[in-house]
This record gives structure tokens, sequence and C-alpha cells, in this order.
């Protein structure tokens, strides 16, 4: 059994588990409401209040900065980005997964690639056959 880690730097659960012929796909889920905690930290200790991030993001209300620090929700991937770079920090370092992680089974992971590399043998023997045709 091979486990690869991914990607590099991540501090979460993220890898990635051969099982016979498909693999067993593991990566990280945001924690929601401790990644809105965390956001609230970060701004208090770098002294960032609400209305500053609300003025910088161009936000309508100041409920949707509420909503985030309380984890009721995350801000956009874009808002995100913004304020991440607003705080002088990575994205990652705001981000806390979730200690359970989501597994997916990935099935026939083996066949579908056989069946592209049949594929790919095909239209070389066509082109094979074509050129030696000319």
């Amino acid at each position: 059994m091979e486990v690869e880690r991914k990607p590099e730097g991540w501090e979460g659960s993220f890898a990635t588990e051969q099982k016979g012929c498909g693999f067993m796909l593991i990566y990280p889920v945001i924690d929601v409401q401790e990644t809105g905690k965390q956001l609230k930290r970060e701004c208090e200790r770098r002294k960032v209040t609400p209305r500053e991030i609300q003025d910088f993001l161009g936000l309508a209300a100041l409920q949707s900065i509420y909503n985030w620090f309380q984890g009721r929700a995350l801000p956009s991937l874009d808002n995100f980005y913004a304020l991440s770079c607003y705080l002088g920090t990575r994205m990652e370092e705001l981000v806390v997964p979730r200690h359970r992680s989501r597994e997916v089974l990935v099935r026939d992971a083996c066949r579908a690639r056989e069946r592209r590399m049949m594929a790919y043998f095909g239209f070389w023997l066509q082109a094979e056959a074509a050129a030696a045709l000319s």
C-alpha cells in the first residue's frame, strides 16, 4: 500500500492510497468554524478591524465579515485571497483543515488508463498505415 503526500507544505491530510485497480483519494476538508476563528485571531493580531476589511474588499455590509469570524460562512475565493494579501499571510495559514478528511474511491483507474493507451496506440497504427500507403 503506497501513500503519497500532496501538496508540499500542506499540514492536513491529502494522500492517495492504492486500492486494487483503483485508488482512494483522501483530501482535506476545511473546518469552517475553526477557520473563522483563525481569521478573526489573525485580524486581531494585526489590529485590522472588520470595517477596514469591508472597505478593502468593497463589501456592502459588515455582516459578511462577522459571519466569517463566527464560522457561519467562508469568504469567496477571491475575497479570501485578497484578505490574505491584505493581512500579509498565505491563505494556507488562515485555513484550518477538519481532522476527519473526506475519502473518495476512484474505481477502475487502471482500466481507464489502459483504454487511453489503447486509443493512442490505435491512432498511432492508423497514422503508420496512412504513411505506408502514401
